[in-house]
């Protein structure tokens, strides 16, 4: 599960980048635009704010949580014994399930709603935004596989006694 998660965890962020550089494009291209021929570029603040920065939100979610690199608050945890480490570990990981698992399900049925009333956004142009819907449930869920993962790999550091635990992690593979 660990390694199919990577990838398509890696997919993912690879959408996640190309979203990063589509939203420079548009949005450098609006500003000369608007600065060179006083014209802006219909739609381009309702495909930046729906489409895009969503996917840069949401996508690398599972990648983020696999290489360990998410936010952490290490206070507590740092002033217990390594035993005691591994069970929040296992704590947190389950969280993680229950919130990401919480999560793509709500949005969801936000994303079949959207498609159902084909969802868009008036302004000068009518911006499908239906589509993009799709997106936070997507990096949820693949978010929630990597969580998974991650307590498979707890459980596996309790009851065998590997080491390193998650937090002690470079975040290499």
């Amino acid at each position: 599960m660990n390694r199919f998660t990577e990838i398509v965890g890696r997919g993912l962020v690879g959408l996640a980048e190309l979203s990063v550089v589509a939203m420079l494009i548009l949005v450098v291209a609006d500003v000369v635009s608007r600065a060179v021929f006083n014209i802006s570029i219909p739609g381009i603040d309702t495909i930046v704010a729906s489409y895009l920065m969503v996917a840069v939100s949401f996508l690398p979610l599972a990648l983020l949580h696999l290489l360990e690199e998410n936010i952490a608050v290490d206070f507590l945890r740092n002033m217990v014994p390594d035993a005691m480490k591994d069970i929040f570990d296992i704590i947190a990981h389950l969280l993680a399930v229950a919130y990401y698992g919480l999560g793509a399900w709500i949005f969801y049925l936000v994303a079949v709603e959207a498609f159902h009333i084909r969802e868009y956004v008036t302004g000068t142009w009518d911006v499908p935004i239906w589509p993009a819907r799709i997106l936070m449930p997507l990096g949820l869920l693949v978010g929630g596989l990597a969580a998974l993962a991650m307590l498979f790999r707890a459980l596996r550091a309790l009851f065998t006694g590997a080491k390193p635990s998650a937090h002690d992690s470079t975040g290499a593979f």
